[in-house]
């Protein structure tokens, strides 16, 4: 079994990306194949768009690298999709901050 060297908290398109390098190196595992497949589906940007908005939220919205990877995963459309995402969250967050983080989705939106 391989060592885990590192670990880093990726989004669905970025996983996308490593997994597609991979397999023009290699033949994938089963496991990756049916990963692969649910990142091709599932995926809602570039994985280069991605990463910008990762970094952004992560910026100027002040949130953790985890809760930007899953607001760039769900991608959510309104300030209440938001505010259930960030409801495990111990930092409450004010209307104002939320319109920020839609804004900031919004302009990364079918990118």
């Amino acid at each position: 079994m391989p060592k885990v060297i590192s670990e880093k908290v990726i989004s669905i398109p970025e996983l996308k990306k490593l997994l597609e390098d991979e397999e023009r190196r290699r033949e994938l595992s089963s496991i990756e194949v049916v990963t692969l497949d649910y990142a091709r589906k599932f995926s809602k940007l570039s994985p280069e768009a991605a990463e910008k908005l990762l970094n952004e939220l992560i910026e100027q919205a002040d949130l953790p690298p985890e809760v930007a990877v899953q607001l760039v995963n769900i991608m959510p459309k309104t300030i209440d999709e938001i505010r259930t995402i960030l409801a495990f969250m111990k930092k409450t967050y004010l209307e104002e901050d939320l319109r920020k983080i839609l804004v900031i989705l919004d302009k990364y939106r079918g990118q």
